[in-house]
């Protein structure tokens, strides 16, 4: 990675080696002040947890709704027809899917499960559950078009094993066409949904389930893209309760929710035998497939997301984060923001709030919304569409060196050795993968061409071998001064990290051995892509050394290219101090890749 400009010391960050505030090209003052959208996701549970209270509830709810970053907008899931509660603190009912005719009763959608219908007011059975959107009093946003529509198919799900034979329950899908007087060419749609599954339905994931619950976002996603009166810069925010986490892992919640909760249902093993599924492996996959296929229909589409677990964390009383929003282009965020309305389950966590008003938290994210701008660089903010992005190429090398700091004497020469083994000879990179087959990434550091340093570095050698290069940065990079450089081809935006004191950013490196920020992702993120790992170091300062023996022990095959540093930090090592380190190694194997090395298995 490159350097750190600002000096911070010890073994977090030194001179070099982490991408850092060495201010970034582009700014906020290129363009005015852009129009922002405050979107709120709230899924009321049908009042189940809602306290008797009427008083302290209305207390809570003025608490998380109101100031100034109240919402502009709020979806809601779960909701009764016959309640509002968001009216006495200030907002209106735009829409309703019991108003318009797309819903059934709270005993329909829990198909009549009775401890569920026992922890909820009888008098409620047969209330419709709803979706809604509400607008805040007073917003400078004005609504120009509502509706809703149903999302889900007349399936006859098949019963057994303790589970009901019948329909699969009505979802719907409410929207609010939204039109801002400084922004007059284009609009905001608002799409609120809650899509099919949870615990009632996760137990017939083999009967087709999860090409139903693709399908329903294609339908959503095919309503805004035929959308009347379209404009190239309209936006789409998909808001809502997925039942669903973006990732799913070996060691994950969705893992562990599935073997204790799915796994052992007699439905199911009776679907899988039905199915011809016979081992324990391939029915999980099913799972994970079934768990998975709302974000891989959205990614499909080409639309990404706003935020995922890192900025959120859990948003069910589950221990999952399955309340998500998605934007049909890439907008820049200004924040997100959890509200704890529900506390956990499980684990013996301490409790999140004294008041729990359902069985969710509420998610507030602030889009800025302006006309589109034409640029070649692709913009993730989530985990997911970072991996998904990875996974479009057979392989990917990090390259690391000199920052802004100690920059590089000869950046020609360097550049020339790192294209000698990436694309020249018989087992480069582009040889063993094909060219344009793999991708490259680093810190993220501002080109500066005066500077020579690790970002002249890889825009030399994208602009000359066309190179696709991916740049890994703190979200505070975009949101305080602009974001990355035109350089890149592609940019992910993870959540900015501190140090203890809650002020100073970790960029990069360790903190008593932790890894952070950058090279967080680098090291612990990015190999859940599955695709070839490589490091490369050019030189580079300590960290960048460190980091090369965190990837050697991650059996990652590394490469060292031998670089002098214009202004070395230590007179004593001209080119730094990770040739010790590489002249060190002895137990490794060569990678096919010539020049690499990797820790014997």
């Amino acid at each position: 990675m490159g350097a750190h400009c600002g000096g911070l010391r010890g073994n977090l960050i030194e001179g070099d080696g982490v991408s850092s505030p060495c201010r970034p090209g582009g700014s906020k003052e290129e363009h005015r002040v852009p129009t922002e959208l405050a979107v709120m996701t709230l899924n009321l549970q049908y009042f189940s947890s809602y306290p008797k209270d009427l008083a302290a509830a209305k207390d809570r709810l003025a608490q998380v709704l109101h100031g100034p970053g109240a919402p502009d907008v709020i979806c809601v899931q779960e909701g009764l027809s016959s309640r509002n509660v968001l009216d006495e603190v200030g907002f209106e009912l735009c829409v309703c899917s019991a108003k318009e005719g797309v819903a059934e009763s709270v005993h329909d959608m829990v198909y009549g499960d009775a401890p569920t219908l026992k922890a909820c007011d009888p008098t409620t059975h047969s209330h419709l559950l709803c979706n809604q959107i509400y607008m805040r009093r007073g917003a400078v946003w004005k609504i120009i078009d509502r509706g809703a529509m149903q999302i889900s198919r007349d399936l006859q799900l098949a019963g057994g094993g303790g589970r009901l034979t019948g329909k699969l329950a009505i979802r719907s899908m409410v929207w609010v066409r939204l039109q801002h007087s400084d922004c007059p060419d284009l609009s905001v749609f608002v799409l609120c949904a809650h899509i099919t599954g949870g615990r009632f339905e996760d137990q017939y994931f083999v009967q087709q389930l999860a090409e139903e619950r693709k399908l329903q976002l294609d339908k959503i996603i095919s309503f805004f893209d035929n959308r009347p009166d379209a404009k190239g810069d309209d936006v789409g925010i998909l808001v809502g309760d997925f039942n669903a986490t973006s990732l799913y892992t070996p060691d994950g919640p969705m893992h562990g929710y599935y073997k204790a909760s799915i796994a052992s249902s007699d439905g199911v093993k009776s679907d899988a035998k039905g199915a011809g599924v016979t081992s324990e492996a391939g029915l999980e996959d099913l799972f994970k497939a079934y768990m998975i296929s709302p974000f891989t229909a959205i990614s499909q589409h080409g639309w990404t997301f706003a935020y995922d677990r890192q900025q959120v964390g859990y948003t069910s009383g589950f221990g999952h984060c399955i309340d998500h929003m998605a934007m049909n282009r890439s907008l820049q965020v200004s924040s997100t923001e959890v509200s704890y309305l529900t506390n956990q389950r499980f684990g013996g966590l301490p409790q999140d709030t004294h008041l729990p008003l359902t069985d969710h938290n509420a998610v507030k994210t602030v889009f800025v919304i302006k006309n589109h701008e034409q640029t070649q660089t692709s913009v993730f903010r989530t985990e997911y569409d970072f991996l998904q992005h990875l996974r479009r190429y057979k392989a990917l090398v990090h390259i690391s060196g000199f920052g802004c700091k100690q920059q590089y004497a000869d950046p020609e020469q360097v550049v020339r050795d790192v294209a000698a083994q990436l694309f020249e000879g018989e087992n480069s990179m582009d040889r063993v993968f094909g060219k344009g087959q793999w991708a490259a990434c680093y810190g993220g550091d501002p080109l500066k061409e005066e500077e020579p340093d690790v970002a002249v570095l890889v825009d030399r050698l994208r602009t000359r071998y066309s190179m696709h290069l991916i740049a890994i940065q703190a979200d505070k990079v975009e949101k305080e001064w602009g974001g990355v450089g035109k350089h890149v081809d592609a940019v992910y935006y993870y959540p900015t990290e501190y140090l203890e004191d809650g002020t100073t950013v970790a960029w990069g490196g360790f903190v008593k051995e932790r890894v952070v920020g950058t090279t967080r992702i680098l090291l612990e993120v990015n190999p859940l892509s599955g695709v070839p790992l490589y490091w490369v170091a050019a030189g580079g300062g300590e960290i960048t050394r460190d980091e090369l023996q965190a990837a050697w022990q991650r059996r990652i095959s590394i490469l060292l290219i031998e670089a002098r540093a214009r202004h070395p930090q230590d007179p004593a090592l001209p080119f730094g101090p990770c040739r010790q380190f590489w002249d060190s190694l002895t137990d490794f194997e060569e990678d096919k890749i010539r020049g690499f090395r990797r820790l014997k298995s």
